[in-house]
């Protein structure tokens, strides 16, 4: 008998607590649910209150706001009809006092007080501003980067290796272009992060640029759209500089452009708004190479190793140094020096001034390179080194001129 009391009373327990639980559930439910405000309106005869309710506290384009209207007084002496300033928004009334409010799918997000146009009880009008507020926001999706978005005057290459070559004064016109018709409809304001980088032929990043831009689908209006503009400018601070035109296109203004430098230009959602999960495949990367001239000229500190020499009878003490002043072709498309170079210099010297009868001299050298046929091949591992087989015609210092043939590597300065 004692247990059964004790299980009956562990039940009754249980049970009040999950009713309180549901309770504490469902009340701040109910209260969020509906928003109420309270106006006071004066007439001839006695002041009254009235209380507006809406069924929520933010709403997006195309929702339906339910208002409704309790009246305190008993005798209704004055007529009130809701007003609500957003354009193309229709009332129409369910009941006496319940009207619903269709908002157009075409809105300027922001809060729009409802007003209470009244009639009094010896005709005349009023307009009350009440506090209850209707919020629109506006639907903010990321839309896909590639479905809207290009780069003018001409797309880049998606490799780094085949990076599209254009001359300089073209790159510094290159611009990013939104296509705003192809935003579809529901997705809303789109930031956009574009960082273009300059890396230079040695691998180095000369210049980084970073803008943070918006735009949006169009509507059709260009008033509608600047005052859009000018609500989302307003709203994110980072984006207070921007001007109308950048709606549809966006300058890079790149202005460090080095010879067979290449230029990277990314483009992606901006996620420090949050909108969305970040999703790195929704982004577009294009390479751009600066072309420069056809002809090029480097200079080298080499170590030479002489494999074989015509007058091997005239004997002659080689240094272990040389310094030449090469001259490269260059592939005009792909910006890759041409593996074979002509140049001019000294050979044989141990230092830059250790010329003599039985040393060093000077020279016209034919060399194949074959690190920058290692280059063209895409593997680049030493940015600055050069080697390979030199033939050598060779002037040394009161010596018989001779040819040489050497292998060589070098550093070019």
């Amino acid at each position: 008998m004692g247990n059964s009391g004790f299980h009956r009373r562990a039940i009754l327990l249980c049970c009040a607590f999950l009713f309180v639980a549901l309770i504490c559930l469902v009340c701040p439910r109910m209260s969020c649910a509906q928003l109420r405000s309270t106006t006071l309106v004066r007439s001839s005869l006695e002041d009254e209150s009235i209380i507006l309710i809406i069924n929520k506290s933010v709403y997006f384009p195309g929702d339906t706001v339910r208002l409704v209207i309790e009246r305190t007084d008993s005798v209704i002496t004055v007529k009130v009809t809701p007003i609500i300033a957003i354009e193309g928004a229709k009332l129409h009334i369910v009941s006496p006092n319940t009207y619903i409010i269709a908002i157009p799918e075409i809105v300027t997000p922001g809060s729009y007080h409802i007003f209470l146009k009244v009639l009094d009880d010896q005709g005349r009008r009023f307009v009350y501003q009440t506090d209850c507020i209707v919020v629109i926001e506006e639907h903010q999706a990321v839309e896909r980067i590639g479905d809207y978005t290009s780069i003018a005057p001409s797309a880049g290459s998606m490799e780094l290796r085949h990076a599209l070559t254009l001359h300089r004064g073209v790159l510094r016109n290159l611009c990013v272009i939104f296509l705003r018709d192809s935003i579809r409809e529901q997705k809303g304001p789109q930031f956009v992060t574009i960082r273009t980088t300059v890396i230079s032929r040695e691998g180095v990043a000369i210049q980084t640029l970073e803008r943070r831009v918006l735009t949006f689908r169009s509507h059709g209006d260009p008033e509608r759209d600047r005052a859009m503009f000018i609500q989302y400018r307003t709203a994110y601070g980072a984006y207070a500089a921007l001007r109308m035109e950048e709606l549809d296109l966006v300058p890079l203004n790149v202005d460090s452009l080095p010879s067979w430098a290449i230029v990277k230009v990314n483009i992606e959602p901006d996620y420090t708004i949050k909108i969305g999960a970040y999703d790195r495949t929704n982004s577009i990367t294009q390479f751009f190479r600066v072309r420069g001239p056809k002809i090029e000229m480097g200079f080298t500190l080499g170590i030479p190793k002489v494999l074989y020499d015509t007058q091997a009878q005239d004997t002659l003490d080689y240094g272990k140094t040389s310094a030449t002043l090469r001259f490269y072709y260059i592939n005009q498309i792909t910006g890759h020096r041409f593996p074979l170079n002509l140049g001019v210099g000294t050979f044989g010297l141990n230092s830059p001034i250790d010329v003599g009868t039985d040393r060093g001299g000077f020279t016209l050298p034919l060399m194949l390179d074959v690190f920058e046929v290692l280059r063209i091949l895409n593997l680049d591992f030493f940015k600055k080194l050069n080697g390979g087989l030199e033939l050598t015609p060779f002037f040394p210092i009161q010596k018989n001129f001779r040819l040489l043939l050497d292998a060589q590597i070098s550093f070019s300065l």
